[in-house]
């Protein structure tokens, strides 16, 4: 696997001015995509000079790849704890998909401008890639922890495999209506609470759950 590449701050000062740079070129790819970005414009919205940037990153891709760092560690977390098995004790399929949705709809939203960066840059670079695929692998075991236990709940002749489809369909779902939804006529996506409706109907109905 290919490693991101810059140099890790060595002092909480240098740490906070790493920070700076991610949240400010976040802010940035709130309105552009990562190739119309520049480097000048990040670092000025962050207080920090190109000069200062160079001396920890090796070119611009790098800081994509500390950002890809940065956003997937926070999902590993918020996943965790949305799909806390004991949080779940007793309660139907039906209850955990929906919060589960209610919060991928929320994330994506919310991160809008990174994730549509990081997905159009996926195609080809197997950082990100492996990021992805890691992270997806692991949410997937989580929900298969917590939905196949459930099995009474479910009909689909194939419970895990409904699971693991499910979720990639529903994901898939997300990412277009969110991340390019002028590619799709009335995606209605600027109604959150209707779309994470819509979506958990979508993973349930695949499951065959009620």
């Amino acid at each position: 696997m290919t490693s991101p590449r810059f140099r890790p701050p060595q002092q909480h000062r240098s740490q906070e001015t790493l920070d700076r740079i991610l949240d400010a070129a976040e802010r940035v790819l709130d309105t552009k995509s990562f190739s119309e970005a520049t480097l000048l414009e990040i670092m000025e919205r962050a207080g920090v000079t190109v000069g200062a940037f160079y001396r920890r990153f090796p070119d611009k891709d790098a800081l994509l790849h500390l950002m890809d760092e940065r956003f997937f560690a926070e999902l590993y977390v918020r996943g965790d704890t949305v799909l806390e098995p004991t949080r779940w004790a007793g309660l139907p399929i039906s209850d955990i998909v929906r919060e589960f949705t209610r919060e991928a709809v929320g994330l994506y939203r919310e991160r809008r401008g990174l994730l549509r960066s990081l997905f159009l840059r996926a195609r080809i670079d197997p950082v990100i890639q492996e990021s992805a695929r890691l992270v997806n692998a692991h949410l997937v075991d989580r929900l298969v922890l917590l939905l196949l236990p459930r099995v009474s709940e479910i009909k689909h002749p194939d419970p895990r495999r409904g699971i693991e489809l499910g979720y990639a369909v529903l994901l898939g779902a997300l990412r277009e209506m969110t991340l390019f939804g002028e590619a799709w006529p009335s995606s209605n996506s600027g109604d959150g609470v209707d779309l994470t409706d819509e979506l958990t109907r979508l993973y349930l109905g695949y499951l065959g759950a009620s």
